[in-house]
């Protein structure tokens, strides 16, 4: 079986070919009568402008070995400002230590170079480990595994600095996500002395490229704040995120589009099942745009193209007045500082529905879809403010069972639900104050 080096719809451009990476996740021996998880990365590339006929024989750049059996995940290999060619695999940090789970260490991105990706100028060399974590964006959380399904992306829209590179990870994607996460993937903003060096992880730290898989401690302590009131193991909300969308295959060091695509669930509960009570697949979560603010925090938009979806668009200002959204359906919300709460999926009665609050005595953002069949509310940080802004907006895409939020184009939640299929979708304001658009939405596959 071959896992995706580059992604599975993603490829690498080299010397006007286009080339697919893969790592076999196993085989019958090992490369030189290692294990036999001991095998190398591989590469095979297009024949033709079209890409109708690709190589048979693949080409392989380097060996891999390792204390135990893990999937490696190789991030996109990119060029970096010193003309080399660089890849990172997901490794643990106990290699050269315990060599026993669980790995106290954490997670480890181990790096290796080349003057050239492929043919006879290619040598590649282990540069060594470049950044070890067992950290979770929880304190009562850690990682005691390898990292999981990797990506590195830089020269992202608005990066004040200039060199900020984004490491995202699906922590305790293949387990040893301790007291966090459930899978659900997290972003690192780095910077580097030079290429090749180790990595140093800039304020504001770790944070979560989506917060669906956290919900509330039951029992937090007095003047717990924020992130502090949350717990992670909850049923995923979306993961296994990576990039596409730009202009060139070198996601780090060229500038261009950064669009995240992740899977959303699995959920648990009757949030995740059809009408006759069979559990639903995963799907693709809609694409986002990502690009940095000045503090380095990463921040995220649903892509524009999905505008193209939008039919029947109706505004509420100050009014608690309802509007029926149907089952396909997007929101703005725009609330004022002292917070405030929208509904949406609601069934004109008051206890069914699902609703956003953004909580600033508790720093939340809440998503209570619990009569719908959630098993929990839902919660992540409320955003600050930023200077001279006087609201929170809240963006979400409502596709029958399937909810995702964006509060001020930081925390984002995917959240399940189960609405009636005669539900009307009703949206409104939580208090007579902010204004609210809803649009119905087309079907995408007609």
């Amino acid at each position: 079986m071959l896992r995706s080096l580059v992604g599975s719809e993603m490829c690498i451009r080299d010397r006007n070919k286009v080339c697919a990476g893969f790592r076999q996740c196993g085989s019958t021996k090992g490369v030189d009568g290692g294990a036999a998880w001991d095998v190398p990365l591989e590469l095979r590339c297009a024949n033709d402008s079209a890409l109708t006929g690709w190589s048979e024989s693949p080409e392989y750049l380097f060996n891999v070995s390792w204390w135990r059996p893990i999937p490696y995940d190789p991030a996109r290999p990119w060029v970096d400002t010193d003309g080399k060619w660089y890849v990172m695999l997901s490794m643990d940090g106990c290699n050269t230590t315990t060599k026993q789970l669980p790995c106290h260490e954490g997670g480890q991105l181990m790096m290796w170079s080349s003057p050239a990706l492929r043919g006879p100028t290619a040598d590649w060399q282990q540069v060594g480990p470049v950044f070890t974590s067992n950290a979770t964006v929880l304190k009562d959380g850690f990682l005691s595994k390898e990292f999981v399904t990797i990506d590195f992306i830089g020269s992202l829209e608005g990066d004040a600095f200039g060199d900020t590179r984004i490491f995202l990870n699906n922590v305790g994607g293949n387990g040893g996500g301790d007291g966090c996460c459930d899978g659900t993937t997290s972003w690192f903003p780095f910077s580097q002395s030079a290429p090749g060096q180790p990595f140093k992880v800039e304020a504001p730290g770790q944070g979560m490229v989506d917060w669906g898989s956290f919900s509330l401690k039951p029992s937090p302590a007095s003047g717990t704040f924020g992130v502090d009131l949350l717990t992670g193991v909850s049923s995923r909300g979306l993961s296994m995120a990576r990039t596409l969308g730009s202009e060139d295959a070198n996601q780090v060091t060229v500038p261009g589009r950064r669009t995240l695509i992740g899977w959303t669930g699995p959920a648990d509960g009757a949030a995740f099942k059809d009408a006759a009570g069979v559990l639903q697949g995963s799907a693709q979560a809609l694409p986002r745009d990502l690009s940095l603010n000045s503090n380095r925090e990463l921040l995220q938009r649903f892509v524009p193209e999905l505008e193209m979806l939008r039919a029947l668009h109706t505004t509420r200002t100050d009014t608690t007045q309802a509007v029926a959204g149907g089952l396909r359906a997007e929101v703005v919300a725009r609330i004022g500082s002292g917070g405030g709460s929208v509904t949406v999926l609601g069934d004109g009665t008051s206890q069914t529905k699902v609703e956003i609050s953004l909580l600033p005595s508790k720093g939340l953002v809440t998503v209570n879809a619990t009569s719908l069949g959630n098993t929990a509310v839902r919660a992540g940080p409320l955003p600050q403010l930023q200077d001279n802004v006087s609201e929170w907006s809240v963006h979400a895409m409502i596709d029958h069972s399937i909810i995702e939020i964006i509060v001020s184009n930081m925390t984002a939640l995917v959240v399940y639900a189960a609405p009636d299929a005669s539900c009307p979708g009703l949206v409104a304001l939580g208090q007579p104050k902010g204004t609210l658009d809803v649009w119905t939405l087309n079907p995408a596959n007609n």
